[in-house]
């Protein structure tokens, strides 16, 4: 049995879903939303002329049919690209900003360095600052894009990230002797423990889960979690998203 009432706060789709529909596309993001998600993850990355795409892979062969490496591409070569599972095109950040804003938050992890002022200049001119949440690996320089860009959260993606590793987290976060601290910590699911949710709510962050798909049961390690408190979960499966939500 599964609930139907969860207490987390935010149901992720995770690149929108990442089974039966094409990652990173409007596409896979319906369905995550029509599944009952209340954020989107997605990522960016730029082409050999500077056009902000949501792609996640440096190379195309996972995705899509091409074997190319995506920073030696046009954006008039990745509009000719269809991916693999359901012969979709790879979307601008402009499209799928604008396809998700007036359905629900997004977290737009960049993937990409020195991409950040581009995907803010874009957030500040869609007036959809309040709606996003910029993601990253980079501690120290999302700080600077929220002290920058009020009143943007930060999402900081831990399992490789820079800038603070999780043994340094768990030690200062427990006397609240953080230096910097982010909206939202994004840790890989079998990292998590107790004591990393309760670090977090000591510190106001939010608790953010990712990487199911290498469980035989990931329904009962989400709700393992959930009953631990963790505030979110990124699903990478819109079928578990539904069940968790009892769509």
């Amino acid at each position: 049995m599964f609930p139907l009432m969860t207490k987390i706060s935010l149901f992720i789709g995770h690149r929108g879903t990442l089974v039966d529909y094409d990652e990173n596309t409007l596409e896979a993001f319906g369905i995550a939303i029509k599944s009952g998600a209340n954020c989107i993850e997605l990522d960016v990355r730029r082409t050999k002329d500077n056009k902000l795409i949501a792609f996640h892979d440096k190379k195309l062969a996972r995705i899509t049919n091409d074997n190319g490496i995506l920073k030696n591409l046009t954006y008039n070569d990745v509009k000719n690209l269809k991916t693999k599972i359901r012969n979709q095109k790879i979307p601008l950040l402009e499209e799928s900003i604008d396809y998700i804003t007036d359905k629900t938050q997004m977290i737009i992890h960049l993937k990409d360095k020195g991409i950040e002022k581009e995907v803010l200049g874009l957030i500040i001119k869609k007036g959809v600052l309040k709606n996003c949440i910029i993601g990253g690996r980079d501690l120290n320089k999302l700080i600077r894009y929220k002290k920058t860009f009020k009143p943007i959260k930060i999402c900081f993606n831990m399992t490789k990230g820079r800038g603070l590793n999780l043994k340094e987290f768990i030690e200062k976060g427990s006397r609240k002797k953080l230096k910097n601290i982010p909206d939202m910590i994004n840790l890989r699911s079998d990292l998590i423990s107790n004591q990393f949710i309760k670090v977090c709510h000591i510190n106001g962050i939010k608790s953010l889960a990712w990487d199911f798909m290498g469980y035989k049961h990931p329904l009962q390690v989400i709700n393992r979690l959930i009953d631990s408190h963790i505030d979110g979960i990124l699903f990478d499966d819109y079928h578990n998203l539904k069940i968790i939500r009892g769509n």
